[in-house]
């Protein structure tokens, strides 16, 4: 996950952040397999990734095209992402990892020159106007039987813990204002995405992805950090009152302890977006089934 658009990716690129990132990659690996395998990515694919961030899921895609194939990884955070990316993948030996500098809402390929383009994240952080142009254009890129595949939430405010914690209504609004930023970032913009990619002439298939994490489990680490590390740049940002943040905390290290706690993810909505022709040949257009609950 990396925000692309003009105003960078609000919570920026610590040590801290990328290591927060890195387990985030862990935590939803599982879910992203399925997804790329639904995509139908495979050996000898010239896939996009955007907004790689430091490129966890940009070596991922690297092993699965294989030396063949071709990633170009896009990212606007030419400071400490990319190089980091271009030191993994040369350390990998993937000489086929192209890692590229450039701002998503300007960044454009030939018509018809890749067979995927995947994004986790990336979209929600762009204004809405500029998320859907890039959407249109996506769809442009793919060759035909190419698809996109991209998750972005459908519903932030579902994020949530039980028992409930006070306040927990307001930490869930200041997540989104930072999000959207001053200049209109749609945290939902999974919601915007499939009428845009039909709009486009893709044919849609979409799935809906969310986490149940109590804290016996090891993922519990996954919120626990986002609020302990995330939380604190809230405030800085003045979108969460000092005392808030203070009370929060104690209140999640007393969920970490209680075994009946649950911690919700916001749903995530997953869409491929497939182009006519090629070897998929099939019109899909459903809606699957949300996923079930991993506890």
């Amino acid at each position: 996950m990396s925000a692309t658009g003009g105003q960078g990716y609000p919570f920026g690129y610590g040590d801290e952040e990328l290591q927060r990132l890195r387990d985030q990659h862990r935590v939803w690996q599982e879910e992203n397999q399925r997804l790329l395998n639904r995509a139908g990515f495979g050996q000898g694919n010239t896939l996009v990734d955007l907004g790689c961030g430091p490129g966890f899921t940009t070596l991922d895609l690297a092993r699965r095209v294989g030396p063949m194939g071709r990633i170009i990884a896009v990212d606007r955070d030419g400071e400490r992402s990319i190089p980091r990316l271009r030191e993994a993948a040369d350390a990998a030996g993937f000489g086929h990892v192209e890692a590229r500098v450039a701002d998503l809402e300007h960044f454009d390929l030939p018509s018809e020159s890749v067979d995927g383009v995947y994004g986790r994240w990336v979209l929600m952080y762009l204004p809405e106007r500029e998320a859907r142009a890039l959407a249109t254009r996506i769809a442009k890129w793919l060759r035909p039987g190419g698809a996109c595949a991209l998750a972005e939430f459908c519903n932030y405010r579902h994020i949530r813990i039980y028992p409930p914690i006070e306040h927990f209504g307001l930490v869930a609004e200041a997540l989104m204002r930072a999000a959207a930023g001053e200049r209109g970032g749609n945290p939902d913009i999974g919601c915007v995405l499939p009428g845009v990619l039909v709009g486009a002439g893709l044919d849609v298939e979409l799935g809906v992805v969310t986490k149940a994490i109590r804290p016996a489990m090891q993922e519990w680490h996954w919120p626990d950090t986002l609020f302990r590390q995330i939380l604190p740049m809230l405030v800085d940002m003045g979108l969460l009152a000092g005392e808030i943040l203070d009370d929060f905390v104690a209140e999640g290290e007393e969920r970490s302890r209680d075994p009946s706690a649950v911690f919700f993810s916001s749903p995530v909505l997953e869409v491929i977006g497939r182009r006519p022709g090629g070897r998929h040949n099939k019109r899909v257009n459903q809606t699957k089934p949300v996923q079930a609950f991993r506890t």
